[in-house]
C-alpha cells in the first residue's frame, strides 16, 4: 500500500490498477492458502503450533511482497474490506470501488483454482470456518476486532505522510502475521472477504460465509475511522 493517492493525475488507468489488484490478491491467496493446504496434516501432534506459525508467516510475507509489487500501481488494497474502509474515510473514489472489489475477487478465485490444480486431492483450500466449540458470535467478534486492528495499522502506515516511507508493507505484513496467530484457532482468520470467497467457491465449502464478509467489512471500517479520528486529534 502506498502513501501516494491513486487518484492523482499520474495514476495509471483504472483498468491497469484493477489488474494490479487482481494480481496482488492472487499472490496473497495463493501463498497464504497454499501454505495452509501444504502444512495441514504435515505437522502432527504437539508440533501443530509450528503449522499455525508457518501459515501466519506465509500470509504476512505474502501480503508484504504483494504490496511492494502493486502499491505504486493501485495502492495495494488486495482486500475488499480495505477498499471499502478507505472509501469510507475518503481515501478511495467510491466510483472505483466496484472495479477494485471485482478484481480482488477474481484474483482470489483464480488463486484457489490454481491451488486446486496443485493439490487436486485437497478437500479444502485454506477455507475459513468458525472452529468447533466456538460460537458464531465469538467468530464474528474476532473477525471484527482483528479487522479493526488490521485497518488501524494500514491507515496509519500507508496514508499518514509522517510515517517513514517504505515501511508500510513490512508493518502490514507483521500485523497480518500476528493477526493469524490469534485468529487461526478460532476462524482460520479471514479479515479479507476475497480470501474467503475464492477458496469457498472452488472447494464448495460455505461454512459461516456471512461471518467472513460482515466481520471484516465492519471491523475494517471501524479501524479506519478510529485512526482517522486519532489523526485529527494529532493534527
Amino acid at each position: 500500500m502506498s502513501t501516494t493517492d491513486p487518484h492523482e493525475p499520474t495514476a495509471p488507468p483504472l483498468a491497469v490498477r484493477a489488474l494490479a489488484e487482481g494480481i496482488g490478491t492472487f499472490i496473497l491467496v495463493f501463498l497464504g492458502c497454499g501454505a495452509a493446504v501444504a502444512l495441514t496434516g504435515a505437522v502432527p501432534g504437539d508440533a501443530a503450533g509450528l503449522q499455525v506459525a508457518g501459515i501466519a508467516l506465509a500470509f504476512g510475507l505474502g501480503i508484504a511482497a504483494a504490496i511492494y509489487a502493486t502499491a505504486h500501481v493501485s495502492g495495494g488494497h488486495l482486500n475488499p474490506a480495505v477498499s471499502v474502509a478507505l472509501t469510507a474515510i475518503g481515501r478511495h473514489d467510491v466510483r472505483e470501488l466496484p472495479h477494485y472489489v471485482a478484481a480482488q475477487l477474481v484474483g482470489a478465485i483464480l488463486a484457489a483454482l490454481a491451488l486446486k490444480g496443485v493439490f487436486p486431492d485437497a478437500e479444502t483450500l485454506g477455507n475459513n470456518a468458525v472452529a468447533e466449540g466456538v460460537g458464531v458470535g465469538s467468530g464474528l467478534l474476532v473477525e471484527v476486532v482483528l479487522s479493526a486492528i488490521f485497518l488501524f495499522v494500514i491507515v496509519s502506515v500507508a496514508t499518514d505522510r509522517r510515517v517513514t516511507p517504505g515501511v508500510a508493507p513490512l508493518a502490514i505484513g507483521f500485523a497480518l502475521a500476528a493477526i493469524h496467530l490469534v485468529g487461526i484457532p478460532v476462524t482460520g482468520t479471514s479479515v479479507n472477504p476475497a480470501r474467503t470467497i475464492g477458496p469457498d467457491l472452488v472447494a464448495g465449502h460455505w461454512d459461516d460465509l456471512w461471518v467472513f464478509v460482515v466481520g471484516p467489512l465492519l471491523g475494517a471500517t471501524a479501524g479506519a475511522l478510529l485512526y482517522g479520528a486519532l489523526r485529527r486529534e494529532r493534527d
